[in-house]
């Protein structure tokens, strides 16, 4: 079975008491929907595209807002050697889409839920166009 580590992305790090206008450009150039907040050497939280919708836009905050204040927090993390089942298993029962990996104590990366799902999908391309022609073989 495959374990975290294998289809784990890189992270992008933002600094808590830097703004949701600076996350917002820092995700915009580096093509990311999520951030890592960090507090010195310890990462604290995460916010997301989502986040900035519902939390600052919907809610008419500043631009100028902390990304302290609308990350989530305390992070829910998963161990690089955790296999992508387990992973699965754990992001629906905490119903989130996004993960981060720690190894050797610290953040090594990120778990995406729609990679979990496409990684344990065992359909063949052939298997997906038999069942799309509604055909059994």
């Amino acid at each position: 079975m495959r374990t975290v580590k294998e289809i784990m992305k890189l992270v992008v790090n933002i600094g808590s008491n830097q703004t949701v206008l600076e996350a917002a450009n820092l995700m915009n150039e580096s093509g990311y929907s999520s951030l890592l907040i960090v507090d010195g050497k310890i990462t604290v939280g995460i916010v997301t595209v989502r986040d900035l919708v519902i939390r600052v836009i919907a809610k008419n905050l500043p631009h100028t807002t902390p990304v302290s204040e609308v990350m989530s927090s305390p992070l829910i993390t998963i161990n690089a050697n955790v296999t992508l089942k387990k992973a699965a298993r754990i992001m629906g029962e905490r119903r989130i889409r996004r993960l981060p990996v720690t190894e050797s104590g610290g953040v090594a990366g990120i778990l995406v839920a729609s990679d979990v799902l496409r990684q344990l999908s065992n359909k063949t391309l052939a298997d997906e166009i038999w069942e799309a022609l509604g055909v059994e073989h």
